[in-house]
């Protein structure tokens, strides 16, 4: 089924993550917290996406997201 909500705009707090993004992969990341999570649209699938994306008033920048859970670390919760 086509997905109705793209593109999609989403906004909220930048959040502590696991820790994994800048040490074990060598790219910085930024993490939505769960209730961001958790008011995606029921018909966006996880997967990855790519967009826009700026942190507080910054610069935009295009960037690469990732819905899901991470089979590799056994994430239990989906992740934006």
């Amino acid at each position: 089924a086509a997905m109705r909500h793209l593109p999609y705009f989403c906004r909220g707090a930048v959040v502590k993550g696991f820790g994994r993004g800048s040490k074990e992969l060598g790219i910085p990341t930024a993490n939505f917290s769960e209730q961001v999570v958790e008011s995606f649209p029921s018909d966006i699938s996880t997967g990855i996406y790519y967009g826009w994306a700026c942190v507080g008033n910054g610069d935009v920048h295009k960037m690469v997201l990732s819905i899901g859970w991470n089979p590799f670390y056994k994430n239990i919760k989906k992740s934006v």
